[in-house]
């Protein structure tokens, strides 16, 4: 397995995947999309991270460029995992490397793992939440919430109330 002793092999090595696999696929990733691979507010980046940011800021739509990368990220997922145990190992350590610090790559591979986890409606180009999405409720369900507290606290006044009555008090 290949270890990465700094974040900067960890995120060279996952932003050039991602590069790798926007050229498969013929996905646009312009030189400030692949810069902002390397963002993070606290711990190592670029140089000229902060021209880049303010590039991207001003440019860039942050949620159609996050759908972009997590689409990539996920088609890295499933060609490493069916073809590259090698890969597979080596995307994993230098994913963990991120994890020890604050980095934006993490924030979208994650993000990338969940949507691939759960399942997604297709809706003009984006993803919608499903009802099997944890964070999705029911249509409704306050509602039915709400009506059946109040239904039980009915049915307990009713039954005290009754058993006063029966009990001639």
């Amino acid at each position: 397995m290949k270890d990465f002793h700094t974040i900067k092999e960890a995120k060279d090595f996952l932003a050039n995947r991602i590069a790798a696999e926007a050229a498969r696929e013929n996905v646009p990733l312009s030189e400030v999309e692949r810069k902002m691979l390397y963002f993070s507010e606290t711990d190592w980046t670029l140089p000229e991270m902060a021209q880049v940011s303010a590039e991207f800021d001003r440019d860039y739509d942050q949620d159609d460029y996050e759908q972009k990368i997590a689409g990539l990220v996920a088609n890295i997922a499933a060609n490493r995992h069916h073809n590259n145990e090698d890969e597979a190992r080596k995307w994993e350590a230098a994913v963990g490397k991120l994890s020890e610090g604050d980095h934006y790559l993490t924030v979208l591979i994650a993000e990338a793992d969940r949507a691939a986890r759960r399942p997604a409606t297709i809706h003009f180009g984006g993803f919608l939440p499903t009802l099997d999405d944890p964070g999705v409720r029911p249509p409704h369900d306050r509602l039915k919430l709400w009506t059946t507290a109040f239904v039980a606290v009915f049915a307990v006044f009713f039954l005290i109330i009754l058993t006063a009555l029966l009990s001639g008090r």
